[in-house]
């Protein structure tokens, strides 16, 4: 890569970033480092390390806690570093989600440990190829620097272009030692798919300092090629005979409600109310991602069932009407998989 940083430092680096990334049924696992070394001499590493185990409560709401740490080291002797450990209370409404957290760690500037407190609250809404969160979140840095910020983030998906962007603002102390007084910032990234293997990935914008380690803000513009080496999972195709009508028309069939029920026999009962459909199937990590019809109630059309041998825990999965597009039912959690696509969150109690 070529770097110019601050008008100041204009080099070239080899950099290695090996990411490892573990998802089970309650919670997921994400390790990433990046190691740099300049042409100009000298030599820079940091890592994260986070995870995060899901505990169900009820049907509507999902406990989650989590922790991070992260560092990183320079050929020059400075490091920094983080331990945060916080949980979250997620809840669903529809294709909507509130959830709310807190936590508490520790954070190395360089020059000494200092104690950390986190908040955050936000709104998150979406669909199968477009996403939006809104979140508050305040800190306090050993209880001398108190600040909160305020940001926005979006993600749409067409069939050419992968479209996602930040917009932010922070108020309280804005640590001009740092940095400039700067208290907004905005990025964009754009990714275009030139070949089943290969996309061309844009990005530039600003982002705000860090606290936290001392890290100070900037500005950055980035154009990257990305390859795809392995296998995603695969699509399953919509069914060419079905016409499914429009959103507008009376017989538009639509999904009114999802349940999801264990059994002393440890068998999930699966029921959805689908007024109007000649077809109902869920996919899932339950299922190995492949198509599972459900069947209509003889005396009552527009319930679907079926029965299956699933254990107590979280899963990901999706539903589709008359063969159209997966999606995520109401009252199911929606959220993000490791493909970027939307998934459903069941939660087996």
């Amino acid at each position: 890569m070529a770097l110019r940083y601050a008008d100041t430092i204009s080099t070239g680096a080899a950099v290695v970033t090996p990411h490892v990334y573990a998802n089970w049924t309650s919670g997921f696992a994400d390790a990433s480092a990046t190691l740099s070394q300049f042409t100009a001499g000298g030599w820079s590493a940091q890592g994260t390390l986070s995870g995060s185990r899901f505990i169900p409560t009820n049907r509507s709401f999902v406990a989650e806690l989590a922790a991070l740490a992260g560092g990183s080291t320079h050929n020059d002797g400075t490091r920094t570093g983080e331990i945060v450990g916080n949980g979250r209370i997620h809840l669903s409404r529809g294709r909507g989600e509130l959830f709310v957290g807190a936590g508490l760690g520790r954070t190395w500037d360089g020059t000494g440990w200092r104690k950390l407190w986190l908040g955050e609250a936000g709104v998150s809404i979406g669909s199968e190829t477009r996403n939006a969160v809104i979140s508050f979140s305040p800190a306090s840095v050993n209880d001398s620097i108190n600040y909160a910020d305020l940001q926005g983030s979006f993600e749409l998906q067409t069939n050419q272009v992968d479209l996602s962007g930040v917009v932010g603002a922070r108020f309280g102390d804005q640590l001009t030692t740092l940095s400039k007084n700067a208290t907004s910032w905005a990025s964009i990234s754009a990714i275009r798919q030139i070949s089943k293997r290969l996309a061309l990935s844009l990005s530039g914008g600003s982002y705000p300092i860090d606290p936290t380690q001392g890290f100070p803000g900037g500005r950055f513009v980035s154009l990257s090629l990305r390859i795809l080496t392995g296998p995603r999972r695969p699509p399953v195709p919509v069914s060419p005979q079905v016409d499914i009508a429009t959103e507008d028309s009376p017989a538009a069939p639509r999904v009114d409600s999802f349940n999801a029920s264990r059994d002393r026999q440890g068998l999930v009962t699966i029921t959805v109310s689908a007024p109007g459909a000649d077809s109902v199937q869920i996919n899932g990590d339950f299922t190995n991602w492949a198509p599972l019809a459900l069947t209509r109630d003889s005396s009552n059309p527009s319930q679907w069932s079926a029965r299956l041998p699933i254990d107590r825990g979280k899963y990901q999965m999706n539903i589709r009407i008359n063969g159209g597009k997966w999606m995520v039912p109401p009252g199911v959690l929606s959220m993000l998989d490791e493909f970027g696509g939307t998934v459903g969150l069941l939660v087996v109690q």
